[in-house]
């Protein structure tokens, strides 16, 4: 039986908020998986410039 991935946190939503949270937590040794609907994350940043 194949095992699940095991992860610190679960971060849903990769603007800026989520992408600062999975950041830090990342920085201080979490496993974090990063949710976003769309195809490539921090989207609507790039477009702002």
């Amino acid at each position: 039986m194949p095992t699940l991935p095991f992860f610190d946190t679960v971060v849903i939503g990769a603007g800026a908020a989520g992408l600062f949270c999975a950041g830090q937590a990342g920085q201080r040794g979490l496993k974090v998986l990063l949710i976003d609907h769309a195809d490539k994350v921090a989207e609507k940043i790039r477009i702002s410039g």
